[in-house]
């Protein structure tokens, strides 16, 4: 007897990017069972015209009744992704339990390749693999910078079954960012059987259309409140500005000071300081602006011949942001 399958969808945008999903949703080979939309943080807009959102929320669930879909909203009022997803599970009754986010697409074989593959009871889930599209040139630079073209492992698009989510306990609720991966942290630590994917199973389409500013605070966000995170080790970077200040300290006072105090008299090396600022200059511009790039699935056709640095530019005001969040303190 086949599954019963529930998908859970937290959803803090307009209905308009809901819809989107859910008709997608819905053209799939394999359809779910359930539909569990947790809805918060509704925009003024949607409070104004409360008639359409009334309107809207019909459409959805006839859209879905036509393949037998039964689709549920949870209205709260405010709770980030990780409560959203823990309270569309516990108001859930699948035996498999499929996560999807607004601004993703699923592939219109995800839900029957998923249940096909976990027939095979003793693998407990399947990893969602998410490939992240581009329409600008602003959005390209950040997919290629931040996430790569290849795709990337992620809590949407992951089905998992119940038990393997009981086992391991519920997402964190407390943080607005950081959740998704900390819990992928805690799969891997408990050693569940989850099988990943060699080619993409949803879309990602939040990148399009946005300006530099929505990025650095998306950036500084996610970074701010989830260093505190076991999965996010905030003291690797503070390490690595560490060290490089005390190279640069170090160089500048090699000369006449370090070089005598270790050696006994003073070692010469012409420029040394502008060789330290050169070197960690160059060394910055090869990892950030081309190895980096390379390694997540960039071509490097795509880099040349100056669009490594325009990438570069991205990554070092992405980087600033950063040390700014993993340093400001969590009022």
């Amino acid at each position: 007897m086949p599954s019963r399958v529930s998908v859970v969808i937290p959803c803090n945008h307009t209905l308009e990017d809901l819809k989107i999903l859910i008709t997608q949703l819905a053209e799939g080979l394999r359809v779910p069972d359930e539909v569990i939309v947790v809805r918060s943080e509704i925009t003024l807009e949607e409070r104004k015209t409360s008639t359409l959102i009334e309107t809207s929320t019909t459409e959805l669930i006839k859209t879905l009744a036509i393949k037998k879909i039964d689709l549920r909203f949870i209205n709260i009022k405010q709770c980030y992704p990780g409560d959203a997803r823990n309270i569309g599970v516990a108001h859930s009754s699948g035996d498999l339990i499929g996560f999807l986010d607004v601004k993703t697409l699923p592939t219109i074989g995800w839900l029957k390749e998923a249940c096909e593959m976990l027939e095979d009871e003793s693998s407990d889930g399947v990893w969602g693999s998410r490939l992240y599209l581009a329409n600008s040139l602003l959005s390209s630079a950040i997919r290629d910078v931040i996430y790569g073209r290849k795709p990337v492992l992620s809590v949407a698009g992951t089905v998992v079954r119940r038990r393997c989510l009981m086992s391991i306990g519920e997402m964190i609720s407390w943080t607005p960012a950081g959740e998704d991966g900390d819990w992928i942290h805690r799969i891997e630590a408990h050693r569940k059987k989850m099988i990943k994917l060699n080619s993409h199973n949803i879309s990602y389409a939040g990148l399009q259309a946005k300006p530099l500013g929505f990025f650095v605070r998306k950036w500084w966000r996610y970074y701010h409140y989830s260093r505190m995170l076991p999965v996010n080790n905030r003291d690797r970077w503070l390490v690595h500005i560490l060290g490089y200040v005390s190279l640069l300290f170090l160089a500048f006072n090699w000369n006449y000071q370090i070089s005598e105090l270790v050696f006994g008299y003073p070692i010469i090396v012409p420029h040394i300081t502008k060789l330290a600022l050169v070197g960690g200059l160059i060394f910055y511009v090869l990892i950030r602006g081309i190895y980096l790039p390379i390694k997540r699935g960039v071509p490097i056709i795509a880099l040349l011949p100056f669009r490594f640095l325009y990438l570069l530019i991205i990554t070092t005001i992405l980087d600033l942001v950063k040390v700014v969040a993993l340093l400001k303190p969590v009022k």
